[in-house]
């Protein structure tokens, strides 16, 4: 495993260097360290270490850029801030940093950072959708399929072929009439010149699964047309409601668990794609995303994690700006953590949004912040 240090000041990337060390949990040759932020930025790029370790005042660029850079080439990377004022810690956490290290760095603030992150990749190896199944269809996010943990390149020839393999994908729970994929597909086009069309989208699909080998077959019964596949090929979607189901509280023996179906479940249900026949399904897929974020939210505020609490809440607060419990939650556990400067950005930060938007404050979130100052 790499972790990767980053700050402009020689001397403060090796003091870092030496204290991680010093935990005994960390390697020596498992280190890489960089003055220059723009060398790390490639070097992580191409690489793709687990870890980073980013100063965030920096003359060429900030870690929090570094850090919004690097989470688009490796979006499992763990990123922990270090800095010498404690106010960018709101701003850490709008990363969705694991953590931050305020300087002068003390050997057993690092400890528990160090201890943080390996609970962090421990729950992530509880489950991991690159390793189980062996193939993985996902639909949430960046649509892809993973076989053995790599994402196939299926090179579509045709927008059509592909499209049509993410309807089926979309309607896999039962057989589609290919008059529905008439509308959806190829509406313009009368009934027999579509039949011909979606013949030949559908032979040029079926050669696309075989040329990857993938155990996926087309079944045509009365009219209609159904993907079938076996249990060694799952759906991002199927295996999230089947947690929902399973796992409708969140307890201290399921939370690893939890995350780490969250990590799986991030991103929008079939991303950057607009199909008409989409309209509407997005949002009920983030709804039930964000509404398990609430709940994790709630159990570590519960718990007094506030700390956890603020990074998870933060996640639907950027979905949510408008959410009036939220914005008093968000304040209330600043307050918790005795961070003035960042209580008092937050606050400023929710009246831009609402001003912005065109809508006033609520008198709920202006009268607690009134009353915790």
């Amino acid at each position: 495993m790499k972790y990767v240090l980053i700050d402009d000041e020689r001397m403060a990337v090796e003091h870092l260097k030496v204290l991680l060390l010093k935990t005994g949990r960390i390697k020596e040759q498992d280190l890489v360290s960089f003055t220059n932020p723009m060398d790390a930025i490639h070097f992580i790029e191409k690489e793709k270490p687990q870890v980073v370790f980013a100063d965030i005042e920096m003359p060429m660029v900030s870690g929090i850029t570094l850090a919004s850079r690097v989470r688009s080439s490796c979006p499992g990377i763990e990123v922990v801030f270090v800095t010498a004022h404690k106010q960018y810690a709101v701003e850490a956490f709008e990363q969705y940093a694991l953590d931050y290290l305020l300087k002068p760095l003390m050997l057993e603030r690092v400890k528990k950072t160090v201890e943080r992150i390996e609970e962090r990749l421990k729950e992530k190896s509880v489950f991991s959708p690159m390793d189980s199944p062996k193939i993985l269809i996902k639909l949430m996010g960046d649509a892809g399929t993973f076989k053995d943990g790599m994402m196939l390149d299926y090179k579509w020839r045709s927008g059509k072929i592909r499209e049509l393999f993410v309807f089926l994908l979309h309607n896999r729970h039962r057989f589609v009439s290919k008059y529905d994929i008439f509308d959806a597909l190829i509406p313009e086009e009368d009934p027999e010149k579509s039949s011909a069309t979606l013949n030949m989208i559908l032979y040029r699909l079926r050669n696309k699964l075989q040329q990857h080998d993938l155990p996926i077959v087309i079944k045509f019964q009365d009219d209609a047309y159904k993907l079938v596949y076996p249990d060694e090929v799952q759906v991002d979607v199927d295996l999230w409601e089947q947690h929902l189901k399973t796992t409708p509280i969140i307890t201290e023996n399921n939370l690893s668990t939890c995350l780490n179906y969250i990590a799986l479940a991030e991103g929008p249900y079939l991303k950057n794609l607009d199909y008409p026949w989409l309209v509407d399904q997005h949002e009920i897929y983030q709804e039930k995303y964000l509404e398990r974020l609430r709940k994790i939210g709630d159990f570590y505020f519960t718990h007094r994690y506030y700390e956890e609490a603020l990074e998870i809440y933060r996640k639907v607060y950027k979905e949510e700006p408008l959410n009036e419990r939220l914005n008093i939650r968000l304040l209330e556990i600043m307050g918790l953590l005795r961070n003035e400067r960042g209580r008092m950005h937050l606050f400023e930060e929710m009246k831009e949004t609402y001003e912005a938007l065109g809508v006033p404050l609520p008198s709920a979130v202006l009268d607690f912040y009134n009353k915790q100052s």
